[in-house]
C-alpha cells in the first residue's frame, strides 16, 4: 500500500487502519526499550511505515503518517504499559 492511498478519518476502515498504526507503533517501542533505546518520531514514522509494508510516496503522505504516528503513539505506550502491569511484565504484541 502506498501511504498517499491511506484511509483518511472519513473512510470506513479509518478505525481498523488507525489500530494498526497503533499496534506497529507499540511493536517498534517494545524492541527499543528491549534495545534500551529510544526513538524520534520521524524514524518512529519511517519503522511504521516499514512493518506496515507501505511506501511512504509523496511529502503529503509523509506529514499524514507522522501527524498520526505522533498523535497514537501515547495510546500505544498506555496500551503496553496496561499490558506489562496485567501480565506482570511478559507481554507479547501481534501486528493485525
Amino acid at each position: 500500500m502506498k501511504a498517499s492511498e491511506a484511509p483518511t478519518i472519513q473512510h470506513p476502515s479509518w478505525n481498523q487502519y488507525r489500530n494498526r498504526i497503533i499496534a506497529a507503533i507499540a511493536d517498534v517501542e517494545v524492541m527499543m526499550q528491549q534495545l534500551g533505546k529510544g526513538i524520534n518520531s520521524e524514524v518512529l514514522t519511517e519503522e511504521v511505515a516499514e512493518r506496515l509494508m507501505m511506501e511512504i510516496d509523496t511529502p503529503e503522505a509523509y506529514e499524514a503518517l507522522l501527524k498520526l504516528v505522533r498523535a497514537t503513539r501515547a495510546i500505544a505506550r498506555e496500551g503496553l504499559r496496561m499490558t506489562r502491569e496485567e501480565q506482570g511484565g511478559q507481554y507479547a504484541l501481534l501486528l493485525v
